[in-house]
């Protein structure tokens, strides 16, 4: 004997989910392509499964093939169309039953609401329409300070990194002998301070 799947989206607990689409249908009094609508049951199981087609007002609506079959991964589409003149606005509900082939036994039922309504349905807010993006060489144009998509580089950052790289290539104060003139040696404070800088210069270069 199969055992019984549980997962959400059922309507009971510990009944197998029902996978259907609409679940609802709209009726329009004034617009007849409305007075059949369709529901399509899915199979998702590796299973046929028997369905069953219930409604609290049968007398008013005609359903093509109200039960049936559905082989394992596979859908049926369900014509239900409204009989009566739809003249009043109206609530009734159909409910979607599955079985096991050859078995009596509910596995997993789902509601579809049924509406007549007055009139016709509102007509569908106009898209608006997609347009193409910019090419690359104009977005660059509107803004000198990007690139691609990536902001280029100041070369202020450059040089600040330059000056400070040959900054600390300079001979160190009272420690290096050297030829070149002593306002062109720096203290040993003075290289921390310009090794700190260039450790900031070199965050940003690497950021970008």
């Amino acid at each position: 004997m199969r055992p019984r799947q549980t997962s959400q989206g059922s309507d009971d607990d510990g009944n197998l989910p029902v996978f259907i689409s609409p679940n609802e249908l709209k009726y329009y009094a004034d617009d007849i392509s409305t007075h059949k609508q369709v529901v399509t049951i899915y199979n998702p199981y590796g299973y046929t499964l028997k369905y069953k087609v219930l409604c609290t007002a049968p007398r008013k609506y005609h359903v093509i093939e109200s039960e049936g079959l559905i082989k394992s991964h596979c859908r049926i589409d369900v014509v239900i169309r409204h009989k009566e003149p739809l003249d009043e606005s109206t609530i009734d509900k159909f409910q979607i039953q599955l079985f096991d082939h050859g078995s009596s036994t509910i596995r997993g039922h789902k509601q579809v609401i049924s509406q007549v309504l007055p009139g016709k349905p509102k007509a569908a807010t106009p898209e608006v329409p997609m347009q193409q993006l910019p090419p690359p060489e104009h977005r660059a144009a509107q803004d000198p300070n990007t690139e691609g998509g990536q902001h280029r580089m100041d070369p202020l950052v450059l040089l600040v990194a330059a000056v400070c790289g040959v900054a600390l290539l300079l001979p160190t104060w009272q420690v290096d002998s050297s030829t070149l003139p002593p306002y062109l040696h720096l203290t040993i404070h003075q290289k921390l301070v310009v090794a700190y800088v260039l450790g900031l210069v070199t965050m940003v270069i690497l950021h970008f």
